[in-house]
C-alpha cells in the first residue's frame, strides 16, 4: 500500500516535482501545503502559488496557511499522513510538526549537503564558479537543512548556465531521485546516515536576492572584455552576473543609462563576451550590435 504523503511547496518548480510524483505514483499524496495567495504583477492580481494551481487540478485539499500554527496542524493531521515532503517551502517546522506524520517529514534540498545549507542554493554555486552541484534527499530536523541524508544526485553546472537553467536542471534530478529512491526509502531497504557538520558551508544570511545587490560596475566589465586581463577577474564578473539572472536581473550604468545584462559567456578562447543587453523601454539586444551603432 502506498504511504500517505502531505507535500509542501510554493514555486512553480516546486509544483513541477508535484506534478512527477502524481504522475509516477510512488506515494498517494493527500494534500498540499503551500503560500497564501499574493498579489502578482503590475496590476497586483491576487494569485494563487504555482503549486496550489497544479494541485487544484486533482482534486486534492490545498492549505496555505499564513503560519505554521497548532490549529494549521490538526487539520493536516486530519489527512493521516505518513509523511511531509517539503520543497522550497519556505516556513519553520518546529518538532511538533516534523513529528506529525508516522513516519519521517523529509525535505529535497537543491545542493549536495552538507555544502551550501541555506536558502541561496542554487545560485551561490554559480557565484563560486563550482563545477557541480545537486540535489540531496534528508530527513528534515529543527536545525537548518542539517538532517541526515537518504540520497544524492550530482548535476553538472556549464558555463552557460544561470540561476534559470541550473533550477531546471535540479528540478529534473529531484524527479528521477524521487521517482527512484523515494520508494527504496519507503520501503526500509535503504536508511540514512548523519551529515559532517565539519563540512557544512552555508549561504550567507546576509545576503538577499534583490537588485541593489545585482548591480556590477560598468569598469569590471569593461575590464572583464580585455583581452590580457587575467583569467580568473573574468570569470568573477561572469559568475557575478549569472548568479544573478534571470532574477532579479544584473544590471550596470552604461553612458548614463541603465542596462541590464542578459547574457555574458567564456568560451574556448578563454575571454569574456557580453553577448545581450537590454535598455529600459527596450528589447534585448546583442552587445555586439549595439556597440557598433553606439556613439
Amino acid at each position: 500500500m502506498l504511504k500517505n504523503l502531505v507535500y509542501f511547496g510554493s514555486a512553480q518548480f516546486t509544483a513541477d516535482i508535484f506534478e512527477s510524483l502524481m504522475e509516477n505514483k510512488v506515494v498517494n499524496i493527500v494534500g498540499v501545503v503551500t503560500t497564501p495567495d499574493r498579489p502578482l504583477g503590475r496590476k497586483q492580481v491576487i494569485t494563487p502559488s504555482p503549486l496550489a494551481l497544479a494541485a487544484e487540478k486533482y482534486d486534492l485539499p490545498v492549505y496555505k496557511p499564513e503560519r505554521l500554527d497548532e490549529a494549521n496542524l490538526a487539520h493536516i493531521k486530519l489527512l493521516k499522513p505518513d509523511i511531509f515532503l517539503v520543497v522550497a517551502y519556505g516556513q519553520y517546522f518546529d518538532q511538533s510538526w516534523l513529528s506529525s506524520p508516522s513516519l519521517k517529514t523529509l525535505n529535497i534540498h537543491f545542493s549536495l549537503l552538507p555544502k551550501y545549507r541555506g536558502a541561496l542554493c542554487i545560485s551561490e554555486p554559480l557565484l563560486n564558479g563550482d563545477k557541480e552541484t545537486g540535489v540531496t534527499l534528508i530527513e528534515m530536523g529543527e536545525k537548518l537543512d542539517a538532517g541526515p541524508i537518504i540520497s544524492q544526485v550530482k548535476v553538472e553546472i556549464s558555463q552557460a548556465d544561470n540561476c534559470q537553467i541550473l533550477t531546471a536542471k535540479l528540478r529534473d534530478a529531484s524527479m528521477q531521485l524521487l521517482k527512484y529512491e523515494l520508494p527504496i526509502y519507503l520501503d526500509g531497504a535503504v536508511g540514512s546516515y548523519p551529515q559532517d557538520d565539519s563540512q557544512a558551508t552555508y549561504t550567507a544570511s546576509y545576503k538577499t536576492k534583490t537588485r541593489q545587490n545585482a548591480y556590477i560596475e560598468w569598469e569590471k566589465i569593461e575590464k572583464a572584455l580585455k583581452n590580457d586581463t587575467d583569467l580568473s577577474f573574468k570569470w568573477s564578473v561572469h559568475n557575478f552576473i549569472r548568479s544573478n539572472n534571470p532574477e532579479p536581473g544584473a544590471w550596470t550604468i552604461y553612458q548614463d543609462k541603465e542596462m541590464k545584462i542578459i547574457k555574458t559567456s567564456l568560451i574556448i578562447d578563454n575571454n569574456f563576451y557580453l553577448d545581450i543587453v537590454q535598455f529600459p523601454g527596450k528589447d534585448p539586444i546583442p552587445w555586439q550590435k549595439f556597440s557598433k551603432t553606439s556613439p
